[in-house]
Order: C-alpha cells, then sequence, then structure tokens
C-alpha cells in the first residue's frame, strides 16, 4: 500500500490524535492563562496565547493577545513577526510590512525577507 492510500481505521487514529493534541493545547492555554494572571505586566503568556490560539485556528484572539504582548513590550520581536505572518495571509500587507520591519528591527529579519521575496501578484498592496 502506497503511503498515499488510506487503511480502515485511519480516520479513527486521526480523530485520536487531534482530540489529544487539543487536550494538550488546553492545558497549556490554561497553564498561560495562569501565569498572565499572577503577573498581568509579562508579556511572555500573552505571546504564547497568542501562539496556542492562533494554531487552534483562533485567528482574533491570537491577534489580540499578540498586540496585547506587543502593548506591555513594544520592543518584543517574535510577537511583531507572528503578528505579521497573520496579516500577510489575510492579504493585509500593509500591516503585514509595518511588523516585518518591527521584526527586523529587532534581528527577526525572516518575515520581512519572505514579504520581498515573494510580493503578492500585482505588486505589494499595501
Amino acid at each position: 500500500m502506497s503511503r498515499e492510500q488510506k487503511k480502515p481505521g485511519d480516520a479513527f487514529w486521526a480523530g485520536v490524535f487531534d482530540a489529544a493534541l487539543g487536550q494538550e493545547a488546553e492545558k497549556h492555554i490554561a497553564e498561560q492563562q495562569a501565569a498572565l494572571s499572577a503577573n498581568p505586566n509579562d508579556p511572555r503568556p500573552c505571546f504564547h496565547l497568542g501562539l496556542l490560539y492562533h494554531m487552534q485556528g483562533k485567528t482574533a484572539a491570537a491577534i489580540e493577545m499578540f498586540e496585547r504582548a506587543l502593548a506591555l513590550d513594544p520592543d518584543f520581536a517574535l510577537a511583531h513577526q507572528h503578528l505579521g505572518q497573520i496579516y500577510a495571509v489575510q492579504g493585509d500587507y500593509a500591516r503585514a510590512r509595518a511588523h516585518a520591519r518591527e521584526a527586523a528591527a529587532r534581528g527577526h529579519a525572516a518575515l520581512q525577507e519572505m514579504l520581498d521575496r515573494y510580493p503578492p501578484a500585482g505588486g505589494p498592496r499595501d
């Protein structure tokens, strides 16, 4: 059987793994929420919640957490980078580039390089 062919039970196991990962993510979300409650001025739990929410497909919640991390620490390069990635996927290239520039100025140039290398079809939309 080739690697691409589905075997009986694949859907079952995919569901089991998805449920396990979901439970693990919920555990980490609870941990980060507790850390944020304990120290509301620490941007790291906000950033980690942003990552977890983004992983779950909760984009609005992820954006909110990344923005909160940046409100607490405007120099948080990875928060700029991840927020810029979300905006790029959404087609908001002006915001994506703004956050890419901020991240690059703080030593994380990967998003800036990607946006420069792969401009949107028809040229920049920002």
